[in-house]
């Protein structure tokens, strides 16, 4: 059994899958539906407009929406951007020319690593 700390409440708690306790667990669900459905129902706010009512942060808030567990409306159009362009996007953290870069490059990283010469010592 893995006793920690939880980071919010500060509680000692057996840590499974979650770095948080139960109790600050629940808590955080309900924060993030209280977002969600306003979200839902107000598509037309900006980031700022939805932390305001939500009595949440931005930088929580840009962290949804990089986790992907909600979309930039339209509203946040121009709030979230992606991390390596700077332009817009709706969810994530790149946007999708962005990503197909970024696993090109990778793909001929590991091209190249595959080929390269290997040594081979004798004892």
């Amino acid at each position: 059994m893995n006793l920690v700390n939880c980071p919010r409440c500060k509680l000692m708690f057996a840590k499974k899958y979650n770095p948080l306790c139960d109790t600050c667990t629940k808590a955080e669900e309900e924060i993030f539906e209280k977002v969600y459905e306003y979200v839902r129902e107000n598509p037309n706010q900006s980031l700022p407009q939805v932390a305001e009512a939500c009595e949440v942060t931005t930088k929580r808030l840009l962290q949804y929406v990089r986790d992907g567990k909600i979309e930039a409306t339209n509203g946040m159009n121009g709030d979230v951007l992606c991390s390596q362009c700077q332009t817009p996007i709706k969810k994530g953290r790149m946007c999708e020319k962005c990503i197909v870069e970024t696993n090109t490059a990778i793909k001929l990283m590991k091209k190249d690593t595959s080929q390269s010469v290997g040594y081979h010592i004798r004892y």
